[in-house]
């Protein structure tokens, strides 16, 4: 097998199972590993569960996820993304050693569908006419090979539970591996995926539109773990 897709997921079961739907249309040959990472009641459709009772450890996930994957490459995404066929299309014909994505701003209705039309994302609480978004480090392609040499993501940031300001989140951590061992590589671009309008995408700065995420506030999560 060429490809695995990989997410971890917290208490986000609605758009879970449109992210199912979407895959499902795409007929091209790729595994769909999700892991849950510790919801109660455990998400229905997640192959893997980490057992974690800790908040915002996706690189547990990950590292599970990859643990398992039969793909030759692996494609590490959060919830919040949606893949594009484009751009699973992309990375099966991927020879390299990372590749990453430039986003744009759209949702997944009821029915898996991507949607971009204005009136929908005016209404998801995005006003701006400009559809692109920034290049986040947290969804790439990387061959599986490479992500195990380098040890997947660090215990130490995502035992913390949470993802404090001072110190960021995994992909930090773990582009800084990447980057040390990689140095002078240039990662090519797959064509785009896209990035629900939720934090510094929606007017309000919303995480959790139409209840369809987790809602984990940092600051407060932050707090219970320092007690």
């Amino acid at each position: 097998m060429k490809l695995s897709i990989i997410f971890s997921v917290y208490q986000s079961y609605e758009i879970v199972r449109r992210q199912v739907l979407h895959f499902n249309k795409m007929n091209l040959p790729f595994e769909l590993i999700i892991v849950d990472d510790g919801s109660d009641p455990p998400i229905e459709e997640a192959r893997y569960q980490t057992g974690s009772k800790l908040a915002w450890t996706q690189g547990l996930g990950r590292n599970l996820g990859a643990s398992k994957a039969k793909g030759e490459y692996l494609f590490l995404t959060d919830i919040d993304h949606i893949l594009s066929k484009e751009a699973i299309e992309d990375a099966l014909n991927f020879n390299g050693n990372r590749m990453m994505f430039r986003r744009q701003i759209a949702i997944l209705d009821e029915n898996g569908d991507i949607k971009q039309d204005k009136e929908t994302l005016k209404d998801w609480g995005y006003e701006s006419d400009k559809l692109d978004a920034s290049v986040h480090g947290n969804t790439f392609v990387i061959h599986k090979k490479i992500f195990d040499e380098l040890g997947g993501y660090d215990k130490k940031s995502y035992s913390w539970g949470y993802h404090p300001a001072t110190r960021r989140g995994d992909d930090v951590y773990f582009n800084a591996k990447w980057n040390r061992a990689f140095r002078g590589y240039v990662c090519p671009y797959g064509r785009n995926i896209y990035i629900f309008p939720i934090g510094r995408f929606h007017r309000d700065g919303n995480l959790n539109p139409f209840n369809l995420f987790h809602n984990l506030d940092q600051k407060r999560q932050e707090k219970f773990y320092k007690g």
